[in-house]
């Protein structure tokens, strides 16, 4: 009896020993530590591209730094690994076949532009693992999109909303368009050229330029699509070229309207632009100007406010629509690893972004099917005006 009183005694204390062990603070306590969640990023920090990649780094940053000071997803933090395709299409390739090889991530998010995207998209689709970019090329859905979902507005929403805008709003019909050479500004010009006539509107002229060009080049541009009698000019492109061509006509005295594409809204428009950027109109979503076009207390605003704020408090700087894309990149990733578990493979974490339905963010409300991977609609779009510098509901 006494041995068995002896055994009895010493289980009970071994598993008092062993629970504390597991307990914090409990001498040589050891916490499991769980394997990170491996997020490849590939933005354009430098080259043409550096305005849209830059402030797409801060907010991809800031989200994972959320995630993991709130203890990550299922216990798991967050790896982000960022590399600067330097608005190379061929670095862009290279630095995500590194990804997968090397870092062998779960997810990819990237790139800044269309054409650096694709060249993702390519290497993405065959490793099978998901991507989340944050282009808006329309051209980045041809073909197999079976791994790629995006966060902007195409061009194609965009293009619709500013024909809407140029056609009901200015009342004007008679459309100059300038549009950058590059991926993004083609799909642009290829949207308002196939929709104008839908709107009662048509392009007189299309001249595309390239995206470096010089102002006197553009000087050059605007004589030759000035002879065509436009009522409008709507320009396609992404920062420096918009800018330069906002210039050129403030000096040349062209006084036509100028409406711009989503690829102007941030506040390097305005800073290369300087007063040339008062008057220019562009579609946008509604993030920019969400205190005046969103109701307080929706949860559209104040998921907006919230980034807004946690933005400002980081950085000491306004968020803009690419700092937009890149927390919406790690939100729709986020969100559908919180809902499938964080040790999903990589085929069913593309198969829960996927099912995402109704999610709020800072571009709009995403809704994927396997037939849509772009998430948005024309509805998430408005219409910007640049006043004193800053971004207005356009009347």
């Amino acid at each position: 009896m006494r041995g068995k009183r002896t055994i009895l005694v010493i289980a009970v204390a071994a598993f008092v020993f062993s629970t504390l062990l597991v307990l914090p603070g409990c001498g040589e306590t050891k916490t499991e530590t769980k394997e990170p969640i491996k997020i490849g990023v590939v933005l354009s920090e430098s080259g043409p591209n550096e305005p849209l990649g830059k402030p797409e780094r801060n907010a991809i940053e800031l989200y994972a730094k959320r995630i993991n000071e709130a203890g990550g997803i299922d216990g798991h933090e967050l790896d982000v690994i960022i590399k600067d395709d330097q608005s190379d299409a061929n670095k862009a390739q290279q630095a995500t076949v590194e990804l997968l090889d090397q870092e062998e991530v779960l997810a990819l998010i990237g790139s800044s532009g269309t054409g650096t995207t694709i060249a993702m998209k390519q290497e993405a689709t065959a490793a099978e693992v998901p991507q989340v970019c944050m282009a808006a090329g329309a051209n980045i859905m041809d073909g197999d999109f079976t791994w790629i979902f995006r966060t902007p507005p195409t061009a194609t929403e965009a293009g619709k909303k500013a024909l809407e805008y140029i056609s009901e709003e200015l009342g004007v019909k008679k459309i100059a368009l300038l549009y950058d050479t590059n991926p993004f500004g083609t799909d642009g010009k290829n949207v308002i050229e196939a929709e104008a006539p839908e709107y009662g509107c048509e392009v007189v002229v299309s001249e595309g330029y390239v995206t470096d060009e010089s102002e006197e080049g553009m000087d050059t541009h605007l004589t030759n699509v000035m002879t065509y009698n436009p009522e409008v000019v709507l320009v396609w492109g992404t920062n420096p070229g918009p800018a330069k061509i906002a210039k050129r006509m403030k000096d040349k005295g062209i006084n036509l309207p100028y409406v711009g594409s989503h690829g102007i809204a941030n506040q390097a428009f305005i800073e290369q632009a300087g007063d040339a950027a008062n008057g220019v109109i562009f579609p946008a979503g509604k993030m920019l100007i969400y205190e005046q076009v969103l109701e307080p207390g929706s949860e559209e605003y104040e998921f907006i406010k919230d980034f807004a704020d946690a933005y400002y408090e980081e950085y000491g700087e306004q968020i803009n629509t690419f700092a937009g894309h890149g927390w919406d990149a790690m939100l729709i990733v986020c969100e559908a690893l919180m809902r499938g578990g964080a040790d999903m493979t990589a085929a069913e974490l593309r198969d829960e972004i996927e099912a995402t339905e109704g999610l709020v963010g800072t571009a709009g409300i995403f809704t994927y099917t396997p037939e849509d991977h772009n998430g948005l609609t024309p509805d998430d779009l408005t219409m910007v005006e640049i006043a004193d510098s800053k971004w207005e509901s356009a009347k």
